[in-house]
């Protein structure tokens, strides 16, 4: 029994399919016989013979052969380097405005900033300080080497007996000379006892960054920089001063600006007079003592040429503390001791030995 389906009329007809029977033998046997009949020939054979199957088949293999073609062309204009050429040929197309967004982003802009008092309405909690992590101390020998005179002062500088001793290793001593005497007035002046020197990474080539492990195992940041009477120990990074300590800061919420050394992370800490989170910046900061200290929040005005800078520091920490040496200042309108203007970035760091007017013991 085959089953035929039409083209156009999609109509279903069926046909019995029977062995030839001539006129004799229908008069001679009368009764027609309806047993299925097999065809002659392979089932098979009979189908690969459909014009249909023969037509896909021929399409099948010359889409094949295309397909091959294209691809052994491909192959041999690789061979040949048009590709290269026309790549090496073809003018760039450079989106200018992209272009210097792109450079404006990257590079710190200029400092310096008017901060405007505005107040606003409240929103959410801090984001959680993390844990500040140390850079890879791993160097080679030439890196070492270059390192060794450096490290010799540090040695020197933590095996000063006295004061005295230890100004003798301290770069620009004469202006810190107060700072010195009032810091180690309140604080051990001997010996400073430590497990270990670790090599940091050389950042700039005016100072190079040791880490000081202390007995307790506490890390310390050390910068030892280049001066005219060779290499000296950057003392107020070292002890992380700032104009005043952190929690007398807090107390007396000084209005002028001062200098501190923190380490920020970004934050979302609006409220009060400064609840304004579109336009302004929040930024969470601790001392860089002390980093479990209570954090103190700082503001200033976003699309300011500070607050890209501050951002671009952010960003740059790889989602760890920033180190940073900022000049902050209490607004009059508020009364919360943890919420302060940031005016100024004096650098990013906490080594000013070579900054031009760092603001010390201002």
């Amino acid at each position: 029994m085959l089953q035929v389906a039409g083209r156009e009329s999609k109509s279903k007809r069926k046909a019995l399919l029977v062995g030839p029977t001539s006129p004799t033998d229908l008069m001679e046997k009368p009764e027609i016989s309806f047993e299925p009949q097999q065809l002659p020939g392979d089932a098979f054979e009979r189908m690969c013979a459909d014009p249909e199957i023969q037509a896909m088949r021929r399409l099948f293999f010359g889409s094949v052969g295309t397909v091959a073609a294209l691809v052994a062309i491909a192959s041999v204009l690789q061979w040949m380097g048009v590709w290269t050429k026309v790549s090496k040929d073809a003018p760039a197309v450079v989106d200018r405005q992209e272009e210097a967004r792109l450079i404006q982003e990257a590079v710190p802009p200029k400092l310096n900033v008017d901060v405007p008092v505005k107040g606003i309405k409240a929103v959410t909690a801090a984001a959680p300080v993390k844990k500040l992590s140390f850079r890879s101390t791993q160097k080679n020998d030439e890196s070492m080497a270059l390192t060794s005179e450096p490290r010799l002062v540090l040695e020197r500088f933590l095996a000063a007996g006295s004061v005295e001793d230890r100004m003798k290793l301290v770069a620009n001593a004469s202006a810190l000379k107060e700072s010195l005497h009032d810091y180690y007035g309140k604080h051990p002046s001997g010996a400073i006892p430590y497990d270990q020197i670790e090599y940091g990474l050389k950042s700039q080539e005016s100072f190079t960054e040791f880490r000081v492990v202390l007995k307790d195992g506490t890390k310390r940041f050390a910068a030892v920089v280049a001066t005219p009477e060779g290499p000296m120990v950057d003392w107020p990074s070292f002890v992380a001063l700032g104009d005043l300590d952190w929690e007398q800061m807090r107390q007396s919420r000084p209005k002028t600006p001062i200098l501190m050394r923190v380490l920020a992370a970004p934050a979302v800490h609006f409220s009060g007079h400064f609840s304004d989170a579109d336009a302004l910046r929040c930024v969470q900061m601790v001392p860089a003592g002390n980093p479990s200290a209570a954090p103190v929040y700082g503001y200033l005005p976003r699309g300011s040429d500070l607050d890209r800078q501050i951002d671009y520091h952010l960003r740059s920490a790889g989602g760890e503390l920033a180190a940073l040496t900022v000049k902050v200042c209490y607004s009059h309108e508020s009364t919360g001791n943890d919420q302060v203007w940031i005016t100024d970035l004096v650098v990013s760091g906490w080594v000013t030995a070579l900054t031009a007017n760092p603001g010390e013991g201002e």
